[in-house]
């Protein structure tokens, strides 16, 4: 017997957050619509914020393309004192009010939560198939990369990471200095997860590419700071809740979405040049810590 509905009977919703992806995020509509072509009905959404290029334009000729495409701008979210992952959490729950809302809710079986940004170009139909054959009664899947697995500020599992590797990280340094501690923190655990291993089962994952089941979904709620307003992986205390709950998350190693990080995020960190190195020096003994990472980050592109 099966655990869960046909695809050929089962209504999708899928999408998310996006910022600054005019270049590519037509590519990745595209081929995540020919991957969900099996569905009964697929209904996506995305929310923009923030974005300096011509994204709005592109989701626009996309709202034209697809029928059951739709899109939302948040505008300038950073110019409201937010930090970027409130602003990815707040657009997040965007994407969770809009099917709260909408009038194809009742109807929805499964809901994707998707990276947009060139992340999912090796997503196809097989490889979604694939995930409605699993035995497991799964309530959450999340994606591997061909390449070390590079979203390790996201997992959270008792032996592979059990605790915020950049907060880790800023731990070891006081010991070790900056690399090595970006080493023995985050570098080290972006393992290659072999194809043919099955599912991992987690407290939190994400991969750039998860799906839920609908009810699953809507029973969390994003955030991007803690209580202290500290940024934190915005899908963590999402996870959280979920994990209460009693449902279960795993990462499928066969549900590679691509290579690695568009953003080269599993890369070194580039030497910085003396002359920084002095002045964010100078920065972290005037501000401290968390408010020159919010410095920096309302400098980022």
């Amino acid at each position: 017997m099966s655990l869960r509905k046909p695809i050929q009977s089962t209504y999708l919703y899928f999408g998310g957050p996006v910022r600054n992806v005019a270049n590519v995020i037509e590519t990745e509509i595209d081929n995540l619509y020919k991957a969900f072509s099996g569905f009964k009905q697929v209904f996506c959404h995305v929310v923009e914020s923030d974005s300096s290029d011509d994204t709005l334009s592109v989701l626009e000729k996309l709202s034209k393309k697809y029928p059951n495409f739709s899109y939302e701008s948040k505008g300038q979210l950073g110019n409201l004192g937010l930090i970027r992952t409130e602003r990815i959490a707040l657009c997040r729950n965007a994407f969770r009010a809009y099917l709260i809302d909408s009038p194809f809710e009742k109807e929805i079986d499964f809901v994707i939560m998707a990276d947009l940004d060139g992340m999912n170009h090796l997503i196809n139909q097989q490889k979604i198939q694939q995930c409605w054959r699993i035995n497991t009664d799964w309530d959450v899947i999340t994606a591997n990369q061909e390449g070390p697995y590079y979203d390790t500020w996201t997992i959270r599992h008792p032996d592979w990471c059990p605790t915020d590797c950049w907060q880790q990280k800023t731990r070891l340094e006081k010991l070790f200095g900056s690399d090595a501690a970006l080493e023995l923190a985050v570098n080290a655990r972006q393992a290659v997860l072999r194809n043919d291993i099955g599912l991992i089962e987690v407290d939190s994952a994400f991969g750039g590419f998860a799906i839920y089941k609908k009810q699953v979904f809507l029973d969390g709620e994003y955030a991007g700071v803690d209580n202290d307003g500290h940024e934190i992986c915005d899908h963590v205390p999402f996870h959280n809740q979920l994990r209460n709950k009693g449902y279960r998350i795993y990462i499928n190693s066969a549900l590679t979405n691509c290579f690695t990080h568009p953003g080269g995020s599993s890369d070194p960190p580039k030497k910085n040049p003396w002359h920084f190195q002095a002045l964010r020096s100078l920065l972290l003994s005037l501000l401290g810590q968390d408010r020159l990472n919010k410095y920096l980050d309302r400098l980022r592109p």
